[in-house]
């Protein structure tokens, strides 16, 4: 949970409302949804009590202007219905605006047991934003999750992270601090820090991640400063071959990344060598 504080279900039938079955393929995501629904043990328990008791917690939804409906609390429960193959499930139909929806997504989400980085990320930037549209003060986002405000500031900051280095973060490989740095940089600047990482497999620590800030903000982030700022916290010192991209665009697809030109490349200097060995071979 994101925070120890029990919340409220969105799913009590409130005064006037009642449950309704709704075909499955006239509600759609909430828009900008950043929990993921994944396939783990959680979900197989959940599609197994369906299949065998079907939905027991109507989901809550809201009418779309354009008809369907918008899932607010459910996504789940919706897609473990598709893949069982039903045509309906039971909803509870609440007209909301946007804001009020939004603080109920993420409520009804912040009550699971295994939340990413990233998800807690953008729920709490998602949270600030409905709640600034109130015209409350950003210091209730302290009140409402539980956390220091400055904890909450540092997992917004992750939302600015382009998806590889998010990824990062996710899979626990770096840390949330060195994330909020890289945050500060371009897109561009984050793709040098990324492509970095994934040539030398190395992951920046929270000194490594601040220097790229700072050499970002006196412009001086390229291409190969990130390489030296790894090898320098590594204490290693070592040659390297820049290639122009230019010279290969005619041998490689348009959005071929260096990563996998230079696999490729690998791959046909090994056949080279391979090809090398059994002519010395026969020549014996």
């Amino acid at each position: 949970m994101m925070d120890g504080r029990k919340q409220k279900t969105p799913d009590v039938i409130l005064p006037g409302e009642r449950v309704q079955a709704v075909t499955l393929d006239s509600i759609c995501p909430f828009r900008g949804h950043p929990f993921k629904v994944r396939e783990d043990a959680d979900m197989e328990a959940l599609k197994e009590s369906i299949r065998t008791s079907g939905v027991i917690t109507p989901a809550v939804v809201r009418p779309l202007p354009e008809g369907g409906y918008e899932m607010v609390s459910g996504h789940r429960r919706l897609a473990a219905c598709r893949v069982l193959g039903l045509e309906k499930m039971p909803v509870i139909v609440r007209e909301m605006d946007d804001d009020t929806a939004t603080l109920m997504m993420v409520d009804a989400n912040r009550q699971r047991e295994k939340i990413l980085p990233s998800e807690r990320a953008f729920a709490y930037r998602m949270r600030m934003e409905a709640l600034l549209q109130r015209g409350h003060y950003v210091r209730a986002m302290e009140e409402e999750t539980g956390e220091r405000f400055k904890q909450v500031q540092r997992y917004i900051r992750l939302t600015w992270l382009i998806p590889g280095l998010l990824e990062l973060v996710d899979e626990d490989r770096m840390g949330i601090i060195p994330g909020v740095e890289l945050s500060y940089l371009s897109e561009e600047e984050q793709g040098y820090v990324l492509q970095a990482i994934e040539t030398e497999g190395m992951i920046p620590s929270v000194a490594q991640a601040k220097e790229m800030r700072a050499c970002a903000a006196r412009g001086e982030l390229d291409l190969e400063k990130p390489l030296d700022i790894l090898y320098a916290g590594k204490g290693k010192q070592r040659e390297r071959l820049i290639l122009s991209m230019d010279r290969f665009a005619e041998y490689f697809p348009i959005d071929a990344t260096p990563r996998e030109i230079e696999d490729e490349l690998v791959s046909l200097l090994r056949q080279r060598e391979r090809e090398k060995a059994h002519r010395h071979e026969h020549e014996r």
